[in-house]
């Protein structure tokens, strides 16, 4: 990708993961709380989860937008549903769980497809020692988007109305369609050449139909046989589960221990995920010092997160048989800061997955890298997703403690696998 858009091309990716992060937000720290404040149980509230399945389908459809029309295509076509999607949500009622559903699972479909793209331009307009930073844009905007989405539509709610709040939302999203219709973008690798002669472009059309069929199941065989795939889907698909547990249940235990919902929402939607983004940006800094090392750099914070998850496990322990107002209290702090502290490194851990993602992905041909790194992508939202539906369940039948034991457990898998994954899973991965 050339010229005026590949010299500037760190504003428009951070806007674009910025705006697809706004319905991830509104998912994952507004509605949980405000539906569990309402008696919704946690069953429930875990199998909103099911609404990012599109997220899952990135693999699929990945060689789909590689090859047919444009990432400029379909990044208007996104675009433009998330606009429409959240115009239909200003006209629903807050508490119509259904309608929310449709309005969620509409918004995940456009921004999923919307992420295909937009990895796919960065996969072309990042240099090697790009990486770590284009990376760290990433996670950390996407993340804002995701602050937006929970505590600044929260925000906005209390100073004027659904129907506002979500009008603006939608506004956004149509002048972003408008801004993406202005980038410059060298013609998408799939497009055909354009030939004077009638009859050639018919019969180029029917060829072009089978090539492209070709193309999207060479480059899925691509995806599947490169080397490393295996190890790092085994990583990805289990790096967040105990973590997606932990941080979206800790908060509905402390509203069901009398936490204060407007000081959770503010620590839970604010604090925590700042100091999600703050991780990122740590996270990326220190990938970009001379001759460090991804995998120690993932080691390190996932030993933290094991430890943090564990003590979570001694607090929920400790607030079941304390019934002394001032040591919950007290209690109730330390979770807080537990939460905090494993958001900080959430963060720093998201940057460096996505940048050993990321860097794998680079190893594959310039057609398939988009697909690959999109299936990858894939596999990871999977892992969240499952067992993050599955977590209330397990909350209703066998208490928190015993749940967030397996949640501490969890943790511990993604260490082994970075541990016993072969050496050359990690060959040319330092950032210089």
């Amino acid at each position: 990708m050339g010229g005026e858009f590949g010299c500037r091309s760190l504003a428009p990716l951070g806007w674009l993961y910025m705006v697809q992060g706004i319905p991830y937000g509104l998912q994952d720290k507004f509605l949980p709380v405000q539906l569990r404040s309402i008696g919704l149980n946690y069953s429930s509230v875990s199998l909103l989860k099911l609404l990012l399945l599109p997220w899952i389908a990135k693999g699929i459809w990945a060689p789909v937008v590689e090859v047919y029309g444009g990432k400029q295509r379909w990044l208007l076509i996104s675009t433009l549903g998330l606009g429409v999607s959240s115009l239909a949500g200003s006209m629903i009622a807050p508490d119509d769980v259904v309608s929310l559903g449709v309005m969620l699972l509409s918004l995940n479909l456009c921004s999923a497809v919307q992420d295909v793209a937009v990895d796919g331009m960065a996969l072309q307009v990042l240099s090697d020692d790009q990486l770590s930073l284009g990376n760290t844009l990433q996670v950390v905007l996407y993340k804002v988007g995701c602050l937006v989405g929970g505590a600044g539509l929260s925000f906005l709610l209390m100073y004027s109305n659904w129907t506002v709040t979500f009008t603006i939302l939608a506004f956004t999203y149509m002048v972003t369609s408008v801004w993406v219709c202005s980038l410059s973008f060298n013609r998408n690798i799939s497009a055909g050449k354009v030939v004077g002669s009638k009859k050639y472009l018919s019969t180029e059309k029917t060829l072009h139909s089978h090539l492209h069929i070709e193309r999207i199941f060479s480059i899925i065989k691509e995806v599947l046989s490169s080397t490393g795939t295996l190890w790092i889907s085994l990583y990805v698909v289990l790096y967040k589960m105990g973590e997606r547990g932990a941080i979206n249940n800790m908060p509905l235990y402390l509203l069901d221990k009398g936490f204060p919902k407007e000081s959770l929402s503010f620590w839970n939607g604010t604090v925590c995920q700042g100091l999600s983004v703050l991780g990122s940006i740590y996270g990326g800094v220190t990938l970009r010092k001379l001759q460090s090392d991804i995998r120690a750099v993932i080691m390190k914070y996932s030993i933290h997160r094991c430890i943090l998850i564990f003590i979570e496990c001694i607090l929920i322990f400790l607030l079941d048989q304390h019934s002394n107002k001032e040591s919950i209290t007290t209690l109730h702090y330390i979770s807080i800061a537990s939460l905090c502290l494993l958001s900080f490194t959430s963060g720093v851990i998201s940057t460096a997955t996505f940048t050993f993602m990321m860097t794998k992905s680079r190893g594959c041909s310039p057609e398939s890298q988009t697909s690959h790194y999109s299936l990858l992508a894939s596999v990871e939202v999977a892992g969240k997703l499952i067992f993050a539906s599955l977590a209330g369940f397990g909350i209703d039948s066998f208490g928190m403690f015993w749940t967030f034991s397996l949640f501490a457990f969890l943790s511990i898998l993604p260490v082994l696998v970075i541990y016993i994954a072969p050496s050359h899973l990690y060959a040319n991965i330092k950032q210089e």
